[in-house]
């Protein structure tokens, strides 16, 4: 599904576990440099990364489509400065 999004121009951000498959990694930071789209790496693995979602289940990729009224984009702008 998040590569889905970014494929359509839909994401703001993409956000990958730290055990996130490595073939899967590489596809979502492909796709996030050839849409100009963030990539961040999550420090903890999948299961704290569906946590954090409200998931009840491991995610290993996430996209922001919009971040509605939180500051969760800010995050790219301090780490690119």
């Amino acid at each position: 599904m998040a590569m889905r999004e970014m494929r359509r121009g839909r994401a703001k951000m993409a956000i990958i576990s730290s055990n996130c498959p490595h073939e899967i990694m590489e596809q979502v930071e492909n796709y996030g440099r050839l849409a100009k789209i963030p990539v961040l790496r999550h420090p903890k693995d999948s299961i704290d990364l569906g946590v954090l979602c409200g998931k009840p289940f491991p995610v290993s990729a996430i996209v922001i489509n919009d971040p509605g009224d939180s500051k969760i984009l800010s995050l790219v702008k301090v780490e690119d400065a």
